[in-house]
Parts: C-alpha cells; structure tokens; sequence
C-alpha cells in the first residue's frame, strides 16, 4: 500500500511538472514561426523598395532617361498596332510612316527638318528647356539592318540607347516577324 500511496503521488507530480512546462501552447514553435514570416515580410518590402531606386542611380543620367522614355513612347503609343491585345506589337505601316516621312532627316533639303522637329515635340525631345536628337533603328534578330532613321550618329559625344524586342504586324496580310527597335538619343 505504501508503495501504491508513492507511485500515485509520482504521476500527480509528472502530471504537473507536463502542466507547467507548457504542454498546452507551443510557444516556442509559435515564436519561430512568427519570426520567420516577420523576416520574409521585411525581405519582400527591401526587395520592392531596391527596384524603386533603380532610375535614380548615378550610373542613369538624363540622355539614358530620354532614350527610354523615347522607346517606351514609340512603341506603346505612336507605333502600337492597333488590333494588338499586348504590349510590344507595332504596325508596320506606322512604322514604315514614321520613319520615312517624320524621322527622313538626310532627305531634308534646305534644313527645313519641320517633319524631323514635329517628331521630336512627338516624343518629347524638343522643347524651349532641352533639344536632344534622335536616331531610330529597327534590325532583323540576327543583327541585319531593317530599316534606319534619323541623323547619323555622332563621333564624340554621349549617347543614350535603349533596346526593345517587338513583333511587327503587318495589319493587311497578318505577316508578322520579330525584330529589335534601338533608339539612341543624343
């Protein structure tokens, strides 16, 4: 009996050492648990918040700034086809247009580039504050010129470019072909 009285006595002091050890919440596991959304959270908001600094690195100056605002406008407004769903999908009649007609700056005679400027108002690049020029290329994947605008490029001075893959449609024969549109300004 003595013995029973002992044995009985150990459960209820097992029973209540399991108690106040915490055999109720995992606090432990609750904690690490916690942390490790905390840290994946932080690392999500750094790595968000790196790509917003990104155009204001030193190594973006404002000629690169306009080479890619001129890309951007050409291809998502002015050239944009117009039966196209997605981005990067321009005319090849708006383009043909724009490069033979506004941007034909060796065809000019007399320095009457009024087509050459109104193109430049179009996309940003002449105002009263700032005068840049622009030259636009479009080549094959294979590094074949498709077709060249613009003045030529000059030797001794700072160029921005910028390079986008686009897939030119031709909207009355649905041929389509892909091609990289280079726009350097200067």
């Amino acid at each position: 009996m003595r013995y029973l009285y002992l044995f009985d006595n150990l459960n209820t002091f097992k029973n209540k050492r399991l108690y106040m050890n915490g055999d109720r919440a995992q606090i432990t596991i609750d904690y690490v648990v916690g942390m490790g959304i905390f840290l994946l959270a932080i690392a999500y908001v750094f790595q968000f918040m790196y790509g917003l600094f990104i155009p204001y690195q030193s190594g973006s100056d404002e000629i690169t700034l306009a080479a890619d605002r001129t890309g951007s406008l050409l291809i998502e407004r002015i050239l944009v086809s117009d039966r196209s769903m997605t981005m990067n999908v321009i005319d090849q009649r708006k383009l043909y247009y724009f490069n033979n007609t506004k941007m034909n700056y060796s065809s000019q005679t007399h320095f009457d580039d009024t087509q050459y400027n109104t193109a430049l108002r179009g996309v940003g690049l002449f105002s009263n504050d700032s005068i840049f020029d622009l030259n636009i290329s479009v080549e094959y994947l294979n590094g074949t010129i498709m077709n060249q605008s613009g003045p030529v490029l000059p030797e001794n001075t700072r160029i921005g470019q910028t390079k986008r893959i686009v897939m030119i449609i031709n909207t009355s024969t649905g041929y389509n072909e892909t091609a990289i549109l280079s726009t350097r300004v200067w």
